[in-house]
């Protein structure tokens, strides 16, 4: 049987792989293709210190959930909320062609069909998912990596649906509370995605996926607890715009 092609999926923190494409990661893994999965920080400020150690295990717990082939860490610090108070050793500081090169190694090494990056505003807005898109680009350049995804949110859906995590993630940035989940900074307009995949059939794996960050996503989280149809409402699309290349992997999976 002719092997399917290989996909990067690259990441800013352990739980991002889950709560933004754990369900398209696992029917991809489940129909055949190989997924490597990069993660830019080890998800603490300090990318040796036990909290990162934590986090890095419940990343690769996630990740062998999914179905994930190979996990790679850039090993970066978090730089938190705000770009302005990021430390010395976080992502925001790196050197962003090095990390450009050591992604691109890895996209060459898999000979990547596709990666998935972010969108150009890191979705939400936070300072590592923005390092997440400029780096992603790059590398698929150096590397020649032919098709390259961003993945995002669809604002308009999520205006009519529970609170989606990435809600609560961007009244944080904010520093505010607000009304809806459709308020920028926030995904894309409905008309600028390019691939809505249906990942309601895998929704019990991208929850488990979900729950193995259990010091990010405790077990009385409202993603947890929700009934399994509004979970599906919820977390059961997964959006990417396609911002390079024709049709690649992602695209057979369309909604």
């Amino acid at each position: 049987m002719t092997a399917r092609p290989s996909v990067v999926f690259v990441h800013a923190h352990p739980d991002d792989e889950a709560i933004f494409t754990g369900g398209t990661i696992a029917r991809l893994a489940g129909l055949g293709h190989r997924v490597t999965v990069v993660f830019l920080t080890n998800g603490d400020v300090d990318p040796t210190g036990e909290l990162a150690a934590v986090r890095v295990a419940e990343a690769r717990a996630a990740c062998e959930l999914l179905g994930v082939a190979r996990v790679e860490f850039l090993g970066q610090g978090d730089s938190g909320l705000d770009a302005a108070l990021a430390l010395p050793g976080s992502s925001w500081w790196a050197d962003r062609a090095t990390l450009a090169e050591r992604l691109a190694a890895v996209l060459v090494e898999e000979a990547a069909a596709a990666t998935v990056v972010y969108d150009s505003g890191g979705i939400y807005g936070h300072p590592d998912h923005l390092v997440v898109h400029r780096v992603g680009h790059a590398a698929a350049m150096l590397a020649g990596t032919p098709c390259v995804y961003e993945a995002t949110v669809d604002r308009e859906y999520l205006h009519f649906v529970e609170t989606h995590l990435v809600g609560h993630a961007v009244q944080s940035l904010l520093g505010m509370e607000i009304a809806a989940t459709n308020a920028a900074p926030l995904g894309v307009p409905t008309v600028e995605v390019s691939v809505t995949v249906d990942v309601r059939e895998v929704a019990s794996q991208k929850r488990a996926a979900m729950a193995a960050h259990a010091s990010q996503i405790g077990p009385d989280s409202e993603a947890l607890t929700m009934a399994t149809d509004t979970f599906d409402g919820v977390y059961g699309y997964e959006w990417f715009i396609r911002a390079h290349g024709a049709a690649g992997p992602l695209d057979p999976l369309a909604f």
